[in-house]
């Protein structure tokens, strides 16, 4: 720092007293800011431009410095060049012609990240310029580290997410749903020894938590995603159980009583996996205790009417679909689909619904027309009855009164008759 700081307050006094060289003839062009990525090569640009008066330019000295380090990193003096470890100038055949007087740095550090200055003198003056480094080094995928081990739904605990970058980040956790944890916990920082970050955020979990699966993802120094880890209670974390290995499933499924249904699931694997491998497949369905179908180290076992709807079904075929071979009323509910390959798991699930199951048999529909006749027979009877009463009763009542009437005026005209 002391060197450099000399360096400047030199060259300004030099420049206040009017060095018409360093001014007029001699300019040092360099790029204001510079992103380096960690443990990768970072250049930093800059070119020095002669006036048009100047003939047969020569560069006499170059200098690098760093803000903080007392010595040149790297110096040209008089033919001879020298420089610290790990850095040298970016043009692989530089001469004291060459205008292009870039640094290179050959596997960036955190330390490297600061302000260098460039100073240069030429046969014709002199003139420096400054730069500046930022490194970055992208956080990696989280770890989640559960405590117990054997974590679930039932069991008090902790998850504790992990991950290690450049520069300060944020940790933050999301639920299944990916909405963010609405009380995030503390995000601790540990600097390691190469300059690097190490976040650290604890979740408590509660017995009964509603939640399956938390989610922890890693966010950088600017508020950009770079990437996250998911833990799903009753097991391990792994990235590939969400980002390695999917199952895309048909969310609800129709069946015909009596007829085949078929319950899609295909595997959907990360575009970097070089030749997965299938280790287990397994079909439940809730209420049923054993699987319905199972595959595991080359043995496949189901229960009776199931199997894979792809006939010739091996462990590299992503399509896992199951086949119900005659559906019935006790095949409807929902079907959960496990998968575990070779580089991570994942699950999914499926709803089926069964139509058709409230038709009767041939049998049933005869014996319901037969007693449906017959009963309607017997009410038709019953009705015309009734009616033949309701009809007949008034007209035999009327018919008395009119054979009484006749009578009655027979007998009258019989006895007008005797009496004349």
């Amino acid at each position: 720092m002391a060197s450099a700081g000399f360096l400047l307050l030199t060259l300004a006094v030099l420049n206040s007293i009017g060095s018409v060289k360093s001014i007029a003839f001699v300019k040092i062009h360099c790029k204001t800011q510079n992103i380096g990525q960690y443990e990768q090569e970072s250049r930093l640009d800059c070119v020095i431009h002669y006036s048009g008066e100047v003939k047969d330019p020569e560069i006499m000295v170059v200098t690098w410095s760093r803000e903080g380090v007392e010595e040149p990193i790297l110096k040209y003096e008089n033919g001879k060049l020298t420089s610290l470890p790990g850095y040298s100038f970016a043009e692989p055949s530089w001469n004291n012609k060459n205008v292009n007087v870039s640094l290179l740095i050959h596997k960036t550090a955190v330390k490297d990240e600061g302000v260098y200055i460039c100073f240069v003198t030429t046969n014709s003056g002199y003139k420096l310029n400054q730069t500046r480094l930022n490194v970055t080094a992208k956080y990696g995928v989280p770890t989640i580290q559960p405590q117990p081990q054997d974590i679930d739904l039932d069991t008090d605990g902790s998850l504790t997410c992990k991950s290690t970058g450049y520069p300060k980040g944020r940790l933050s956790w999301f639920d299944k749903d990916n909405k963010p944890w609405l009380d995030q916990p503390e995000v601790k920082v540990l600097k390691t020894e190469n300059g690097l970050f190490t976040l650290s955020s604890t979740l408590k979990i509660q017995r009964g938590s509603s939640f399956s699966q938390y989610t922890c993802k890693v966010f950088n120094a600017r508020g950009d995603e770079e990437a996250e880890e998911s833990f799903i209670s009753g097991g391990s974390s792994q990235s590939h159980a969400q980002s390695s290995v999917e199952i895309h499933c048909k969310t609800q499924n129709v069946g015909q009583y009596d007829q085949q249904s078929r319950l899609d699931c295909v595997i959907h694997h990360a575009e970097d996996l070089e030749d997965p491998e299938i280790v287990v497949v397994t079909w439940s369905r809730q209420g049923v205790e054993e699987p319905i179908l199972k595959y595991e180290n080359g043995k496949l076992t189901s229960l009776p009417g199931y199997s894979f709807a792809e006939p010739s079904w091996n462990n590299k075929n992503v399509n896992v679909s199951l086949l119900i071979h005659k559906t019935a009323v006790k095949d409807e509910g929902v079907y959960t689909c496990h998968v575990t390959t070779d580089s991570g798991f994942n699950t999914n699930q499926t709803r089926l619904n069964v139509t058709g199951d409230d038709q009767e048999t041939e049998g049933d529909v005869q014996e319901s027309l037969t007693t449906g006749l017959g009963q309607d027979t017997k009410d038709a009877k019953d009705s015309n009855m009734i009616l033949a009463t309701k009809i007949v009763a008034p007209v035999l009542v009327v018919g008395s009164l009119i054979v009484g009437l006749l009578v009655l005026l027979l007998y009258k005209r019989q006895s007008w008759r005797e009496y004349h």
